[in-house]
């Protein structure tokens, strides 16, 4: 298997920036979400804020970091391992809490899928990218790479399903 080199990153830079502007945007756009759901996310609800909207963001928040890391000239391939790898346990402990969340509710399997069980796919993913990624494994990019855009794809869908349901809500309410 070939090792991954440290020029080996260089034609990757275009995917990055494309993919940390994707998330940075959305991540945006969740504060729209958020503003849309002022009166629907009150104290009362802290538990579905907790369990569908910060996850959310979070997810979008890791690719993006993941993406700025990537960029930093310079990083060696452990430390950039490290943290990914570091990242990726915290994401599926993460992922794990909100799948006990997703448990406790009704909610279509759909939406257990794309909450919990997505996510934990990109945080496996990002620990096998990492310790690829320690051994020097040129297959680390494209795990890292897969890992990433399945956490972007868990944020556009939760962000749209959560911007429909807010939405609903409130024409509900006048």
């Amino acid at each position: 298997m070939p090792e991954l080199s440290a020029d080996a990153l260089a034609p990757w830079h275009d995917f990055y920036t494309l993919l940390g502007t994707g998330a940075a945007t959305l991540i945006g756009a969740m504060f729209v979400v958020a503003s849309i759901g002022t009166g629907i996310l009150t104290h009362e609800r802290s538990a579905e804020t907790a369990t569908f909207l910060t996850p959310t963001v979070l997810h979008l928040s890791t690719v993006l970091l993941a993406c700025a890391l990537t960029l930093v000239p310079g990083v060696s391939t452990v430390v950039m391992g490290m943290l990914f790898c570091a990242a990726g346990i915290i994401g599926l402990s993460y992922s794990a809490l909100i799948w006990r969340r997703t448990q406790r509710r009704e909610l279509e399997l759909v939406d257990r899928l794309w909450y919990a069980l997505v996510p934990v796919a990109g945080y496996g993913a990002m620990v096998a990218a990492s310790i690829l990624t320690i051994e020097h494994r040129a297959a680390s990019l494209d795990v890292g790479a897969l890992a990433l855009v399945l956490l972007l794809i868990a944020g556009i869908r939760n962000a749209w399903d959560l911007i429909l349901y807010l939405v609903a809500q409130n024409s509900r309410r006048l």
